[in-house]
């Protein structure tokens, strides 16, 4: 269905990620997008450090349904790779409903 894409990532710095992800057209109910990502071959983390211009500080991202559409289903969020000798990082934005993913995109960035 392809609902939920992840339309770019960019790396600065070898440790700052822009990350574009869109919502399309999803007609069914839904109660928001989760942002997970995966740190292979490392001992790392993501820490999301802002979404659409709003700061926050988290390792887990639920955006509610409000705020994707507020944002006309397009968010740019920026995250923080801590941890040593990270070479790849798989991102996965799920939309959520009733606790279950009922459509995801995912990508692999690679540093």
């Amino acid at each position: 269905m392809d609902a939920v894409r992840i339309d770019d990532v960019e790396v600065k710095d070898n440790n700052t990620l822009i990350i574009r992800i869109r919502v399309m057209d999803y007609a069914m109910r839904y109660d928001g997008l989760q942002v997970n990502t995966h740190v292979y071959d490392a001992k790392g983390m993501v820490r999301f450090t802002e979404v659409n211009g709003k700061q926050m500080n988290m390792y887990r991202l639920f955006i509610s349904k409000d705020e994707v559409e507020k944002s006309n289903g397009m968010l740019i969020i920026k995250a923080i790779i801590e941890g040593k000798d990270v070479q790849r990082v798989r991102i996965r934005a799920s939309i959520i409903q009733e606790h279950k993913e009922v459509e995801y995109g995912e990508g692999i960035v690679s540093l």
